[in-house]
């Protein structure tokens, strides 16, 4: 596992209140996790999105999405509701 890029998640916090990650698969010890941990006492905030961990056999894509806040204006009304 890659360690974070320290300079650049401390020059966000200069003139950023929230960082969003969204990973492209489980978020359970994913990036976004890293990067929460990082900013963990700080007052940075932090929103990770990715899918929930699970077993997925069959499923529809977007319900999926749905279900794991992950179509667009899920993001936004997310990101909206802390800032």
């Amino acid at each position: 596992m890659n360690a974070v890029d320290a300079d650049t998640l401390d020059s966000l916090m200069t003139d950023h209140q929230l960082v969003v990650t969204l990973e492209d698969g489980c978020k359970d010890g994913g990036f976004g996790e890293r990067i929460a941990s990082y900013y963990g006492p700080t007052e940075m905030k932090v929103l990770v999105g990715g899918v929930k961990k699970d077993l997925y056999d069959r499923f529809d894509l977007q319900q999926l999405l749905s279900d794991n806040r992950l179509l667009d204006e899920q993001i936004v009304e997310d990101v909206m509701s802390l800032l």
